[in-house]
């Protein structure tokens, strides 16, 4: 399988191990719609969808959200976390630290599908990880991943950036979205820099050909779950046998 780290949209545009990494949880607060309560919505839809005790992977754990939020309401989940930038896995494992719950988190630097085919998780968190790879098999080889290691029934909570560029609204919902980070504070040569790193760094892709993905992964959705301008949640369950 090609790795996903040579075939991301542009992997200098968003070094997760560079300055990026450095702004990334002040940006996020900042520029995505709903931030703050997205994390604590998830994590209630996931309790209800795979209960009190559970085994759940989180792909590209990044500053450590989830397990800020999830660790300390769902003691009896164990988390595997993985990122392919080393400096997200070092600042989930202080997240850990700080929080004292090392000892169900499991954080691990690479890919989801070096993770072993013969791991069965019962859920599944993708939020804010496949607007940066290509749409040219490598979206789909990692759903196909995450899918693999899902059991069936199991739950995959997914959250992206998206839009069809050729579509009508994509420009007027693109603008309000650089209005809305104005509205925020975020402005200036940040803004400024931030813009011509979505040009050159993100791979939108309409919400029908996400669907697409999914389905092709085995993941059937449940409901959509969360809307912000061009950022979009899907409730996904991995197809049971027949």
């Amino acid at each position: 399988m090609v790795s996903n780290a040579v075939i991301m949209q542009d992997a200098q545009a968003f070094n997760f191990d560079g300055d990026y990494g450095e702004i990334y949880e002040d940006l996020a607060h900042k520029v995505i719609p709903g931030y703050d309560t997205l994390f604590p919505a998830t994590l209630a839809l996931m309790m209800e969808r795979i209960g009190m005790y559970a085994h759940v992977l989180v792909v590209g754990c990044g500053t450590g959200r989830e397990i800020s939020v999830f660790a300390p309401h769902a003691p009896g989940w164990r988390i595997t976390a993985v990122d392919p930038a080393i400096e997200m896995v070092r600042f989930t494992e202080e997240v850990a630290a700080r929080l004292g719950v090392q000892v169900q988190t499991d954080v691990r630097h690479g890919y989801v599908h070096e993770l072993s085919a013969s791991a069965q998780f019962d859920g599944a968190t993708v939020i804010n990880v496949m607007h940066f790879l290509r749409d040219d098999g490598a979206k789909d080889q990692l759903m196909q991943s995450v899918a693999a290691r899902i059991r069936p029934g199991g739950t995959v909570a997914l959250f992206d950036l998206h839009g069809d560029r050729k579509a009508p609204y994509f420009s007027l919902f693109y603008e309000a979205w650089k209005r809305y980070m104005t509205l925020r504070g975020y402005e200036d040569m940040a803004k400024e820099s931030l813009l011509e790193r979505l040009a050159a760094g993100i791979a939108y892709v309409s919400e029908a050909r996400i669907m697409e993905i999914c389905a092709h992964a085995g993941l059937q959705l449940v409901r959509k779950y969360w809307s912000g301008l061009l950022y979009g949640g899907w409730l996904l369950e991995r197809a049971r046998a027949a």
